[in-house]
């Protein structure tokens, strides 16, 4: 088993918070960006998130594929890192500039910037997810590794939320549009700093086995693995879930509680309690298999979104500890799946006699990617549906349409979630005689 060193850790979680200076801010702003400061409408962007993200989905194992074939002095996954990092920052700052451009003009704008921010960050971050199950093959030090991944990702969002509001303030001079420009251009450099520090803080430890199999066998053969198809269907929900819930909250306090400065300490408190939480991964893992402690966990969210619910619009002090209660309990689920694709990734080493890193992470990457897709556009399309229209008096169906998709939608989807990963398979037992059969006990 190997051992990792603080250093490590603390390395592999930089390039997750790296990452979530683009992730968190595209999650929380970049729909309230294109309605309300872009200029397109609900439909639209329904349309372009579901067309740009399947392709970005598509992709997925594509680049772990790629990423499996590659040989390099500094390994397999680690390149990307450093050779990635300047793009997504020059890109992500793209994305979130408002060109002097017709409305067709800016529509096309968008689909291209947005495009290429799925492309490079697919082309790093497929890599930077594989990079865990080579650093160790000790599932223990997978879980903390995880959990440190996602503590520097919820760290990072804290950062975004808590400073994206004054920043698009001051550094646009009440212009949002270059308020939002100049902020990701920060945000850019900060991400392409923590990405190289990644690089240089990580190893790869474990060479994977090279292949006696074609690419199309490959992914034939990992389709056929009931684990990696049940953590498929789950991170569809589990991403489904966030996309939803946070791709509406700007709009849930602009026009349902109607206090726009009320959001950011909402944000900024749920991001701790996220922080907390995943910290807390090993500690929840003590107690029962990882499959159970997940299903608990979102069972208890669904029950925090309907409490929130019925709070109305009255009682922002029971919405805001709901929601912090919520956010601290979704804090585990992530780290914990993601330790379990790594487990996946020894599992059918055992199968098929190659370690397919790469393209075990990408179908992860997939399923996360495909719940993204169908959550953010149908954001789009329900808003649309329920008659929104961005800076005007809404009526009291699109008002209530939007509380229920802040509250009843995103918990109907993590209640799938839980249900979904009872036939999980991948016990800890299971997972200790697969440790044994590669000599790796």
């Amino acid at each position: 088993m190997d051992k990792l060193q603080l250093s490590e850790k603390v390395g592999y979680g930089l390039g997750d918070a790296a990452f979530n200076f683009v992730w968190m801010t595209f999650i929380y702003f970049q729909i309230y960006f294109y309605t309300d400061v872009f200029g397109i409408s609900a439909a639209a962007i329904g349309t372009m998130l579901l067309l740009t993200r399947v392709w970005d989905t598509i992709n997925d194992p594509i680049m772990g594929i790629i990423a499996d074939r590659t040989e390099t002095r500094w390994g397999k996954f680690r390149p990307y890192l450093l050779f990635g990092a300047v793009p997504l920052a020059i890109v992500a700052t793209l994305a979130f500039t408002t060109p002097d451009l017709s409305a067709d003009g800016r529509l096309m704008y968008a689909y291209g910037t947005y495009f290429l921010v799925g492309m490079i960050y697919t082309a790093i971050n497929i890599p930077y997810s594989s990079l865990m199950s080579a650093m160790t093959n000790d599932p223990k030090e997978r879980a903390s590794l995880s959990s440190w991944r996602f503590m520097g990702a919820y760290g990072a969002g804290i950062l975004v939320l808590h400073f994206t509001f004054d920043l698009v303030e001051r550094l646009g001079g009440g212009d949002q549009a270059l308020g939002f420009q100049r902020t990701m251009a920060v945000y850019g450099v900060v991400l392409a700093g923590l990405l190289l520090l990644s690089f240089a803080l990580t190893k790869e430890r474990i060479r994977p086995v090279k292949s006696k199999h074609n690419i199309k066998v490959e992914i034939s053969k990992l389709l056929q693995s009931p684990p990696f198809i049940l953590l498929f269907i789950v991170g569809i929900f589990s991403l489904g879930f966030v996309a939803i819930r946070n791709g509406i909250t700007m709009h849930y306090f602009k026009y349902f509680l109607e206090d726009e400065s009320a959001a950011k300490w909402f944000l900024v408190g749920g991001s701790i309690a996220n922080l907390v939480g995943a910290g807390a991964t090993q500690w929840f893992i003590r107690w029962a298999d990882k499959k159970y402690i997940y299903m608990v966990l979102m069972v208890c969210n669904a029950v925090m979104m309907a409490a929130i619910y019925l709070c109305g619009n009255s009682n922002l002090t029971g919405i805001y500890l709901l929601h912090f209660v919520s956010s601290f309990l979704s804090g585990p689920t992530v780290p914990i799946v993601f330790a379990m694709y790594a487990d996946i990734v020894d599992y059918q080493e055992v199968k098929t006699g190659s370690r397919a890193s790469g393209l075990v992470f990408a179908g992860a990457s997939f399923g996360q990617k495909m719940g993204w897709t169908i959550g953010g556009a149908a954001t789009g399309f329900l808003l649309a549906g329920f008659g929104f229209e961005a800076n005007t008096a809404l009526s009291s169906d699109t008002v209530h349409g939007i509380q229920m998709m802040f509250t009843l939608i995103p918990g109907g989807i993590a209640l799938l979630g839980a249900i979904s990963m009872y036939w999980y398979q991948l016990t800890d037992k299971e997972m200790n005689q697969i440790q044994t059969a590669l000599g790796r006990n």
